[in-house]
C-alpha cells in the first residue's frame, strides 16, 4: 500500500513541475524577443543600408503590432518579411512567425520553422541555436524523449549562451520520461552554478520544490 501512496505522491510531483515549466515556458520566447530587439538586432542590422532598414523595420513593426489584436495575420507579416527580407531581418522575423504560430494556437507550424532555421547555415550562428532550442522545448509533451535528448544535447554541452535554458530543456525531457532523478541532478547542478540567470535560479529552485527531494 505504501508503494501505491508513493507513486501517486510522485505522479503529483512530476504534474506540479510540468506545469511550472509550461508557466515559464514563455520566458524562452520572451528571452529570445529580448535578444532580437537589442544585442542580436544591433549585430545583424548595422551593416545594411538605412533605407533598406527603414522599409523592413517598418513592416516588421507593423506585424509585432499586429500581435495582439490577431496572431494569424501576425505570423503571416513576419513570413513575409522572413521570406524577403534582408538575412538579419529575416532571421529575426522567422523567430517571431513562429511565436505567432504558437500563440495562434498552432504549434506545429511553429515547430516546423524552428527546426527548418536551426538548419539553416546561412542564418546567424547564435539565432539557429535558439531555434534549435525552441524546437525542441516545445515538443517536450509530445516527442520521444530520447530523440529530444540528442537533439538538445550540443546546446547543453557547450558554453554558449543558450546553455543554461537547453540544460533546464533537458531536466523537463527527463521528468517527462519519468527519470526524476537525472531531473533533480540536472536542476541542482544549474541551481549551484554561478553563471546560471538569477531569474532562471530561482525557476530551478521552485522546479527542484515540486520534484522533491530523494
Amino acid at each position: 500500500m505504501a508503494d501505491i501512496f508513493r507513486e501517486i505522491d510522485e505522479e503529483l510531483q512530476q504534474e506540479k513541475a510540468a506545469k511550472l515549466w509550461k508557466r515559464y515556458g514563455a520566458y524562452v520566447i520572451a528571452l529570445a524577443i529580448l535578444v532580437l530587439a537589442s544585442v542580436g538586432g544591433y549585430r545583424f542590422w548595422q551593416s545594411y543600408e538605412a533605407k533598406q532598414q527603414a522599409a523592413q523595420s517598418v513592416r516588421y513593426e507593423a506585424a509585432a503590432k499586429a500581435l495582439a489584436e490577431d496572431p494569424s495575420v501576425a505570423a503571416a507579416g513576419f513570413g513575409a518579411l522572413a521570406q524577403d527580407g534582408s538575412t538579419g531581418y529575416a532571421a529575426l522575423a522567422t523567430l517571431r512567425q513562429a511565436a505567432a504560430l504558437i500563440e495562434a494556437g498552432d504549434r506545429d507550424g511553429a515547430v516546423l520553422i524552428y527546426k527548418k532555421m536551426a538548419d539553416d547555415q546561412g542564418a546567424p550562428a547564435l539565432l539557429r541555436d535558439l531555434a534549435r532550442l525552441l524546437s525542441v522545448s516545445h515538443r517536450i509533451d509530445s516527442g520521444d524523449p530520447a530523440v529530444l535528448s540528442r537533439e538538445i544535447s550540443a546546446l547543453a554541452n557547450t558554453t554558449g549562451p543558450w546553455r543554461p535554458l537547453a540544460r533546464e530543456t533537458e531536466a523537463m525531457i527527463a521528468l517527462k520520461a519519468g527519470d526524476k532523478a537525472k531531473a533533480r541532478e540536472i536542476l541542482q547542478v544549474l541551481s549551484a552554478d554561478a553563471a546560471t540567470p538569477r531569474q532562471q535560479r530561482a525557476r530551478v529552485a521552485e522546479l527542484l520544490s515540486a520534484i522533491g527531494a530523494e
